[in-house]
């Protein structure tokens, strides 16, 4: 169950995901830097459960944005004394997702940090026991090559938008081709896509070293 204060703070950024939701269909999408682009709250209901059943400690994210899926996975590694660190590439983002994190009283559990994820994750000395990759989907196949590196046998790494992948990048559909080719065919992993409307998420455990 979670704490009034985090519930709180996930029903505002619900409430904030709605609203830029119906300008982008009245055609007044806001610039990325101001977007919360959430999750839904049954993808953020699963990867809280999943990080429980997991007893995951070490939890990796790519793609902060406001902190609602933080949120999430902060409030599941919380229980064991965990840590959430995360990674986004603009300050607006850190900024926010800063000060959510802190009404949630989750900031302890939590590690945000600004800059290239390509280039940060290589620091982490310790097995990583879950990736949430919610980023540029031109660098996921990158991404999971070098997550899988710190992912220990049983780990799982959680990819998003991979249903709708096709129209995020619909003048370049074979971007979202070569990221299930990649994920599918991989030899140490075995993947399933979760059908969360409208974004997607695969789940892709590995196996083996």
């Amino acid at each position: 169950m979670l704490s009034t204060k985090i519930e709180s703070v996930l029903k505002e950024l619900e409430m904030q995901r709605d609203i830029e939701k119906k300008r982008e269909e009245e055609g007044g999408l806001l610039p990325t830097e101001e977007r919360s682009l959430a999750i839904t709250r049954e993808e953020g209901e699963f990867l809280y459960l999943l990080l429980k059943a997991m007893n995951a400690k070490v939890v990796i994210e790519i793609g902060t944005s406001f902190g609602y899926s933080t949120i999430w996975l902060a409030a599941a590694v919380s229980e064991i004394g965990g840590k959430v660190i995360s990674y986004d590439v603009l300050p607006k983002k850190i900024e926010e997702a800063t000060k959510n994190l802190n009404k949630a009283g989750l900031s302890d559990f939590t590690e945000l940090i600004l800059g290239d994820a390509k280039e940060l994750i290589k620091k982490i000395n310790n097995p990583v026991d879950v990736v949430f990759l919610d980023a540029d989907k031109r660098d996921y196949i990158e991404f999971i090559t070098l997550a899988l590196k710190k992912l220990r046998i049983g780990g799982v790494i959680l990819s998003d938008n991979v249903l709708d992948c096709p129209e995020i990048h619909e003048d370049e559909p074979e971007i979202c081709e070569e990221i299930m080719d990649f994920i599918n065919n991989h030899p140490q992993c075995s993947s399933i896509t979760i059908p969360f409307l409208p974004n997607g998420l695969e789940m892709t455990l590995r196996e083996t070293y």
